[in-house]
């Protein structure tokens, strides 16, 4: 299971709002402070709300950034 540690070096997390299309960056420095290095990412999707439309949605992106002052590229392709 990962957790919020194994998440917090190298990749950022969104949470998307389906309904409204709303993406935003979830503060993963704030979370492990509150909830500590073992917190489980299963469980922070369930946490995850719109403080636009005030909807519940479950859908995250996890995008890796790679290390810590190291610029990382991200180039999409079909």
């Amino acid at each position: 299971m990962q957790t919020l540690q194994d998440l917090s070096a190298t990749f950022r997390v969104y949470g998307v709002c389906e309904p409204c299309q709303r993406v935003k960056a979830v503060d993963l420095a704030a979370l492990l402070e509150k909830e500590g290095k073992d917190y489980p990412v299963d469980r922070l999707r369930m946490r995850l709300w719109c403080s636009q439309c005030r909807q519940r949605s479950q859908a995250m992106r996890i995008v890796y950034v790679g290390p810590e002052g190291r610029t990382a590229t991200f180039r999409y392709a079909r």
